[in-house]
């Protein structure tokens, strides 16, 4: 009997800053090594990247302040998890002033934009990234 075992990525990061672009760097290698062009390994490389941002931003709590990542590709779809220990937030009410009058709260939509799907879990602590790796178009 074989086994098929799909690529995954897991780490473990404190909340500084700095881990941010080292987390955006280890999502984006994944993203390539699961076979992704280099056009679709930057929009995942700076979704990721607003929610990492947000992570260590928001993420502080009285027990943590650091977040985690998990990536796994399969049937064609990459799945990244990023997690924080923070309070969290109405996903309702971060959308909730017009547009013009926001100074923030941006990240969300670019997510949104560039990713097949966005989740968002225990009050915005979880978020879940997806995108799904276009099949190779045959010669014409």
């Amino acid at each position: 009997m074989s086994l098929a075992v799909s690529p995954h990525y897991r780490a473990a990061y404190t909340g500084d800053p700095r881990n941010v672009s080292l987390a955006r760097n280890a999502i984006a290698s994944f993203a390539s090594m699961c076979g992704f062009s280099e056009s679709d390994v930057a929009d995942i490389r700076l979704a990721a990247g607003e929610a990492l941002s947000n992570a260590v931003e928001h993420g502080r709590s009285a027990r943590s302040n650091g977040f985690s990542v998990v990536c796994r590709f399969e049937d064609g779809e990459i799945a990244i998890e990023i997690r924080d220990n923070g309070d969290g937030f109405s996903i309702e009410g971060s959308q909730a002033a017009p547009l013009e009058e926001r100074a923030r709260g941006f990240g969300m939509g670019l997510m949104c934009s560039l990713m097949d799907g966005v989740n968002y879990d225990h009050n915005g602590t979880r978020v879940r990234l997806y995108r799904r790796l276009e099949e190779p178009h045959a010669p014409g």
